[in-house]
C-alpha cells in the first residue's frame, strides 16, 4: 500500500501566540507538526505494517518550518520527506494551482492508493481539490478511521459511517488516534535525513489585505441650533435606506 501524508503546522496551537496589552506577538519558533498531521501519519503508518507499502510525507510550508515539519514526520517513521518551494499554501490565490501541480507531480512519480492530510482551517481547500485533479474519492472530518478502511465523520447532527474505497483523499482530525513519541535515536537519525526539495510554479497574482481608504461624509445634526435637524436626519436616513 502505497500511502502519501501532506503535512503542516498547527497554527491554532495557543503557544504561538503571546499578548502584552493590547498587542499580540506571532512566535514562528513555536511552531510544529500540527496534531492532526501526527494522527495522519500515525494511522499511515499503522497501515503499512499490517498491509506492508512505505509512507511518503509531503510540506507546502516555507523555509525553516517546512524542514521542521517533515523533520519531525521522518522521526516518526515516514519513509521519504519532499518540500515544496515557490508556493503559499495559505493564499487562497493559489489553492487550485498548488493542488493541480501536486496531482501532476504525483502522476508522473506514481500514484497513490491513499492521500491523508490532517484537518486544518487555514488550507482546508487544498485536499478537495487534489481529490478533483486526481479523480479521487474524498472525505472530509473524518474523527474515526480502522486499518480496515471503517470510518466515521462527525456532523452538527449526527454521524456518517462508511468504508472507504480507494484511491482516495481523506482529511482527518486528531481524535483517531494518539500518536507514538519518537525516540531519541529516531530524534537523531531524522534530523540527518535527506530532504527533498520540489520547486512549484503560481501566477504573479497574490492575496493582499487593502484598508479601505473612502471618507464617509460627516453631517453634524445640531438640535440646538436647527429646529428641523431632527426631520432632516430622518430624511438622510430613508434615502441611505436605513429607515422606510
Amino acid at each position: 500500500m502505497k500511502i502519501a501524508v501532506i503535512v503542516k503546522t498547527d497554527l491554532n496551537d495557543p503557544k504561538v501566540y503571546t499578548t502584552h496589552r493590547a498587542k499580540v506577538n506571532f512566535n514562528p519558533d513555536n511552531l510544529f507538526l500540527s496534531s492532526a498531521d501526527k494522527s495522519a501519519i500515525e494511522y499511515a503508518l499503522k497501515c503499512i505494517k499490517n498491509q506492508s507499502g512505505e509512507v511518503d510525507t509531503y510540506t507546502f510550508e516555507n523555509g525553516i518550518l517546512a524542514d521542521r515539519v517533515l523533520h519531525e514526520a521522518l522521526a516518526m517513521g515516514v519513509n521519504t520527506a519532499t518540500k515544496f518551494v515557490g508556493v503559499d499554501s495559505y493564499d487562497p490565490l493559489q489553492t487550485t494551482i498548488i493542488a493541480k501541480q501536486f496531482a501532476d507531480y504525483i502522476k508522473k512519480h506514481g500514484n497513490y492508493d491513499l492521500i491523508i492530510t490532517g484537518y486544518g482551517r487555514e488550507c482546508d481547500n487544498l485536499a478537495p481539490f487534489i481529490a478533483k485533479n486526481l479523480n479521487m474519492e474524498f472525505i472530509d472530518h473524518v474523527s474515526k478511521i480502522d486499518t480496515d478502511s471503517s470510518f466515521e465523520t462527525k456532523l452538527e447532527k449526527g454521524v456518517i459511517k462508511g468504508r472507504l474505497e480507494y484511491p482516495a483523499v481523506v482529511s482527518v482530525l486528531d481524535s483517531i488516534n494518539t500518536p507514538h513519541l519518537p525516540s531519541f535515536i529516531n530524534l537523531r537519525d531524522a534530523f540527518d535525513a535527506q530532504i527533498n526539495k520540489v520547486s512549484l510554479s503560481t501566477s504573479e497574482e497574490h492575496s493582499k489585505i487593502v484598508a479601505d481608504q473612502t471618507k464617509q461624509e460627516q453631517i453634524i445634526f445640531d438640535l440646538h441650533q436647527d429646529p428641523d435637524a431632527v426631520q432632516k436626519l430622518v430624511d438622510v436616513l430613508k434615502n441611505d435606506g436605513i429607515l422606510k
